[in-house]
């Protein structure tokens, strides 16, 4: 579970807040309108698929991992696991993922 430094990249995100797991992020972006924005990744964060997952399950949970990140404006962390959705959260000071969204297509 490492979090690396990347050199900075953009990427096109929509983005859901508050969303308790990755279902209701899931949902939230299929059933609504929300439009890309663009995205400053700065940061990866490689899970097992069992933290994913549990991870997944419960995004409003404090995290210390999501503390230590404190990314600035657009600037998102990326959270990747083997065979899962790339997710692309802002914590926005806290140690829970505040705003989780999924890349645009």
């Amino acid at each position: 579970m490492t979090t690396t430094t990347i050199m900075p990249r953009n990427q096109m995100v929509r983005f859901t807040r508050k969303a308790e797991s990755l279902y209701w992020v899931q949902r939230e972006l299929r059933d609504l309108n929300v439009r890309a924005e663009l995205a400053l990744v700065v940061a990866t964060k490689d899970l097992t698929a069992e933290e994913y997952d549990a991870f997944a399950k419960q995004l409003l949970r404090a995290r210390d991992w999501l503390a230590d990140f404190d990314g600035i404006c657009h600037e998102v962390l990326e959270v990747r696991s083997p065979g899962r959705s790339t997710l692309y959260v802002k914590s926005k000071g806290t140690n829970y993922a505040h705003t989780v969204g999924l890349a645009a297509e």
